[in-house]
């Protein structure tokens, strides 16, 4: 089991005792289960459906309250990574006390683990997904920027538009992409010198990580015959030597240059799994899969058009209803003075209001 400061390539360091965390400020894509005693700091592009798919799993969260989300998710997989309200079991370091995240530590018997990955095959992934089968909302965002690229129709088109995003690099100039994480260096997110790991695992040893998982849930006598993990997410193509050709593969070395001076030693380009080309049915999947994301925005869109109607309808509703109490409470206070043929006509008067409200109500 690697922990932080000790793994291959690494410059020596002292490990943490406990969980620190930098500024004191426990991180917000931290996935922590109290009962199993295990925390996942999240990456993106890195398995994070799979993994977040496993922690839902074994926190027993039901999964038609992520199903249910409005938002530009391709399939029902993906909606794992809408927002945490839909998380009811699995929480936040950063919402949990000071005195609760004060137990959360390795020597505590808490599993604290992150998965990383190589820049060259990351930045690919993230690219595709986002990028080039057209997410709606990087549509929305960037698609009159130079280095957004075309829906293509050869492979040509594929390799000269990667290669101008990367001699963009707009991830670390455009003020919103340099907020998205999917394009961070991992050591933005994992912070393995703030944080006390049991393990910080290349996604190559997936193996290792499901099998040390397994035997700290068996510790604990919560280990389950099969730990769920679903592949979702995949991009339409494979990385290829082109891709990194001309000098891309050493451009995205520098760009990522603290992933490689902390990680480096696991990966290199030579012990890449590259296909060798594309078919004509692959490039054609990534112009579906954008037809298919087109469409996915315009019923995100419709569906948050109609849900702001449903709260303005709601909002008229309740101001409707105070209306009634007030009327309601005003012809009390009148019933208490007037004699008896008032307080008939002011029974009409309650009856009609009521009707009235009743039609509100249905419409």
């Amino acid at each position: 089991m690697t922990t932080s400061g000790t793994f291959p390539g690494a410059r020596a360091a002292p490990r943490p005792h406990g969980l620190v965390v930098d500024g004191g400020l426990p991180p917000a894509n931290s996935f922590a289960l109290p009962e199993h005693k295990v925390v996942y700091i999240s990456v993106t592009k890195v398995a994070c459906t799979s993994l977040r798919w496993m922690l839902a799993d074994l926190a027993g969260e039901d999964p038609e309250t992520f199903f249910a989300v409005n938002g530009h998710h391709l399939t029902r997989l993906m909606t794992v990574h809408d927002s945490r309200a839909s998380w009811q079991r699995v929480r936040r370091l950063s919402h949990m006390s000071p005195e609760e995240v004060g137990q959360v530590s390795v020597d505590n018997g808490w599993f604290i683990f992150a998965m990383v990955r190589d820049p060259w095959s990351r930045l690919w992934s993230a690219w595709q997904s986002k990028l080039l089968t057209r997410h709606p909302a990087f549509v929305h965002r960037y698609a009159d920027r130079r280095w957004f690229p075309r829906v293509p129709t050869k492979p040509e088109d594929v390799v000269e538009d990667f290669r101008r995003f990367v001699e963009a690099h707009p991830w670390t100039t455009n003020r919103e992409l340099r907020k998205d994480s999917h394009f961070w260096n991992q050591v933005r997110s994992v912070r393995p010198d703030g944080l006390a790991y049991s393990g910080i695992y290349d996604i190559s040893a997936m193996p290792r990580l499901v099998a040390d998982l397994h035997a700290h849930l068996a510790g604990l006598g919560l280990d389950t015959p099969e730990l769920y993990m679903p592949r979702a997410n995949e991009t339409p193509l494979a990385l290829t030597a082109d891709v990194l050709a001309d000098g891309v593969a050493e451009r995205i070395e520098e760009l990522y240059a603290p992933d490689f001076e902390r990680f480096g030693e696991r990966w290199s380009r030579e012990g890449l799994r590259l296909a060798p080309s594309w078919s004509a049915d692959a490039i054609r999947a990534v112009g579906f899969q954008a037809q298919v994301n087109e469409r996915l925005g315009d019923l995100a869109a419709h569906a948050r058009a109609m849900n702001r109607e449903i709260d303005r309808s709601r909002n008229a509703l309740a101001r409707t209803r105070r209306r009634l109490e007030e009327s309601e409470a005003a012809r009390t206070r009148l019933e208490r003075t007037l004699p008896v043929r008032a307080r008939r006509r002011l029974g009409g008067l309650r009856r009609r209001l009521r009707r009235l409200a009743g039609r509100a109500g249905r419409g």
